[in-house]
C-alpha cells in the first residue's frame, strides 16, 4: 500500500509541483492550501508524513508542528519542513517546534524525495527513534563556538526536548566552564585505554545540568589530552542517538579524520565566524571543504559572532 505524504502549503503551485514530484515516486498525496486545514487533515486522515511550509497566513508552520506534536494522534507524525526560510534561527526554530527535517526552497525534487524516504524509513524503525545531530564548527581558534553551542543546547533543553551536548575536542574543553559543572569524567577519562566504549559507559559518563541538558565533557587536565579517532566519534554517536532526542556537538575548525566523522554523521552544522578579514577567510575554506565531503548547502549555516568593533573588521556589504 502507498505512503500517504501530506502537503501543507498556502502557495498552489508549491503544492502542485511537490505533489507531482511525490506522485512520481508513487505516493499518495493529501494537499492542504492552511496551517488549520493541514492541522485537520493530519488527524482525521492519519498521513505518513507531513511536508509543511512556514509562512502560512491563518496559522505558521512553527505552530502547526508544536499543534501536532502535542496531539497524541499526530505526535509521532513525521514533519518535513520545506520553506523558504533558510536562516541558522529559522531552522533552530523549526527543530524547537519538533520538525524532523528541514528543507529550503527551492529544493531539488530529487533531495526532496530522497528524504522523504529516509524519513520514512526511519519512522518504521522498531524502537527508539533517532536523534538529530547539530554540528557548531569553529572557523578558527577563539570565535566563540563552544559558547554558541553551549547557547543553543541550553535552549534547546529548556523547550523540552532531551539533549545531549558533546564537547568533541582533543584538548581542554571549557563547556563545564560556562555551565558551572565539574564532570567526573571527561572525554580524556572515558577513552583512556581503548578507542571503543559501550553506549551503556558513554551514558554514563553524562553529566546533568539544571536546563535538563546533558554534557559529555571534553578533555579537563592536559593528562586527558587525547587524539580523537574515527572510532571514538562513531561510538559517541551511535550511543547518543538513541538515548536522546538531539545531539549538539561542539568542534574546532581543525580537521581530521575524527572531525569528518562527525560532520559526515551531523543533520546540520552551523559554521561559527566573526567579521574579521582571518576568520572569514577561513570559514570559507571550511566550507569549500565540507561541501567537498559532498555535504548539502541546505545543511550548512553560518552563525558571525559580534564582538567590539576593531580597525579591521568588515561591513555587512563587504561579507556579502
Amino acid at each position: 500500500m502507498a505512503k500517504r505524504i501530506l502537503v501543507v502549503d498556502d502557495d498552489p503551485t508549491a503544492l502542485r509541483l511537490i505533489g507531482y514530484s511525490l506522485q512520481q515516486e508513487g505516493y499518495d498525496v493529501l494537499t492542504a492550501a492552511s496551517g488549520l486545514d493541514g492541522l485537520a487533515q493530519a488527524r482525521q486522515l492519519h498521513p505518513d508524513l507531513v511536508v509543511l511550509d512556514i509562512m502560512m497566513p491563518d496559522l505558521d508552520g512553527f505552530e502547526v508542528c508544536r499543534r501536532l506534536r502535542a496531539d497524541p494522534v499526530t505526535r509521532r507524525l513525521p514533519v518535513l519542513m520545506l520553506t523558504a526560510k533558510g536562516q541558522v534561527a529559522d531552522k533552530v526554530a523549526g527543530f524547537r517546534a519538533g520538525a524532523d527535517d528541514y528543507l529550503v526552497k527551492p529544493a531539488d525534487p530529487g533531495e526532496l524525495v530522497a528524504r522523504v524516504a529516509a524519513l520514512l524509513t526511519r519512522a518504521s524503525y522498531a524502537g527508539a527513534q533517532e536523534a538529530r545531530v547539530f554540528a557548531f564548527v569553529g572557523a578558527k581558534g577563539g570565535v566563540g563556538t563552544t559558547t554558541a553551542a553551549v547557547n543553543a543546547a541550553v535552549l534547546l533543553a529548556k523547550g523540552g526536548h532531551r539533549v545531549v551536548l558533546a564537547e568533541l575536542r582533543n584538548t581542554f574543553g571549557t563547556a563545564c566552564l560556562q555551565l558551572d559543572l565539574r564532570p567526573r569524567v571527561s572525554l580524556g577519562r572515558l577513552f583512556r585505554e581503548r578507542d571503543a566504549r559501550t553506549g551503556r559507559e558513554i551514558t554514563g559518563a553524562l553529566m546533568s545540568h539544571a536546563s535538563g541538558l546533558k554534557v559529555l565533557a571534553g578533555p579537563q587536565q592536559p593528562e586527558e589530552y587525547l587524539e580523537l579517532t574515527p572510532a571514538m566519534v562513531s561510538s559517541i554517536l551511535d550511543a547518543l542517538r538513541y538515548s536522546s532526542e538531539m545531539v549538539v556537538l561542539d568542534l574546532p575548525g581543525a580537521f581530521s579524520p575524527a572531525w569528518r566523522e562527525a560532520v559526515e554523521r551531523s543533520d546540520f552544522i552551523a559554521l561559527v565566524t566573526e567579521q574579521d578579514p582571518t576568520s572569514l577567510a577561513a570559514a570559507k575554506m571550511l566550507l569549500i571543504l565540507l561541501k567537498g565531503f559532498g555535504i548539502a548547502p541546505s545543511n550548512i549555516g553560518a552563525l558571525i559572532v559580534h564582538r567590539a568593533r576593531s580597525a579591521t573588521e568588515m561591513s555587512a556589504l563587504q561579507i556579502s
